[in-house]
C-alpha cells in the first residue's frame, strides 16, 4: 500500500471513529457532517466524497463495529474449552452488548432502515457481508460442537446455528423498536430462548 493510500485509510478510520462518538453521545439526528469533519480535521467535502452523506457515514460506522465484533468473537472462540456449550451464550452476549456500546436505539433504527436503502448499495452490501460473517462464526461453533459430539449425530448443526442466529437478529430488531425494553431484558430473553433451542440437539453425554 502506498503512502497516499495508507493516509487515506487512516483518515477514513479517524472519520468513522469520530462519527461513532457523536452518534453515541448525541444521537443520529443531532450529529452533523460538519461536526464530524471539524473533529476529524478534514473538510465536509472529504466526508461527502468518501461516504456520500450522513447515512453512508452511519453505515460505515456499523461496518467498522461489526468487524470489531468479529475479531473479538474469534478471540473468544480461540480460547474456548472443548465441549463448552457456554461459548454460544458468550457469542450471543457479544453480538448484542457490543453494538449498544456506541449507538443508541434511535441510531440503530436509522441504521437498519439505511441498510436496505437502494441509494447506499455499496455500504449496504458491506454491512450485510459483515452480518454474514458473524452468522458464519456462530454456525462454525455449532459445527465444532457437533464434531465434538455435544449434539446428537442426527441433529443438523447448520440449521440449529441458523435458527439461533435468526432469533438473535429478530430479538435485537424487537429490542431497538421497543424503547422501554432494557438490554438486560433482551439478554435474559435470548438466554432462555437459546437454551430451549440448544436442548433439542443435546446428546446424552
Amino acid at each position: 500500500m502506498s503512502l497516499r493510500e495508507t493516509n487515506k485509510v487512516s483518515r477514513q478510520k479517524r472519520i468513522v471513529a469520530n462519527a461513532a462518538r457523536f452518534f453515541s453521545s448525541i444521537g443520529y439526528d443531532l450529529t452533523a457532517i460538519e461536526m464530524v469533519a471539524e473533529r476529524s480535521n478534514v473538510s465536509p467535502a472529504t466526508i461527502y466524497n468518501n461516504f456520500d452523506n450522513k447515512i453512508g457515514l452511519l453505515l460505515a460506522v456499523l461496518i467498522d463495529e461489526g468487524e470489531g465484533v468479529e475479531q473479538i468473537g474469534e478471540t473468544i472462540i480461540a480460547q474456548r474449552q472443548r465441549n463448552d456449550v457456554d461459548i454460544i451464550y458468550k457469542l450471543i452476549e457479544l453480538y448484542v452488548d457490543h453494538p449498544m456500546e456506541f449507538m443508541n436505539k434511535s441510531c440503530w433504527r436509522q441504521a437498519l432502515a439505511a441498510s436496505t436503502a437502494s441509494s447506499h448499495k455499496k455500504f449496504s452490501q458491506e454491512y450485510h457481508n459483515v452480518d454474514r460473517k458473524l452468522k458464519a462464526q456462530l454456525i462454525g461453533v455449532m459445527h465444532a460442537l457437533k464434531d465434538e459430539q455435544v449434539f446428537i449425530a442426527e441433529w443438523d448443526s447448520q440449521s440449529l446455528g441458523e435458527i439461533i442466529w435468526n432469533n438473535v437478529n429478530q430479538m435485537f430488531t424487537d429490542f431497538i423498536s421497543d424503547e422501554p425494553m432494557s438490554i438486560q431484558e433482551l439478554k435474559d430473553a435470548l438466554k432462555r430462548q437459546t437454551a430451549s433451542i440448544i436442548s433439542l440437539g443435546l446428546g446424552e453425554n
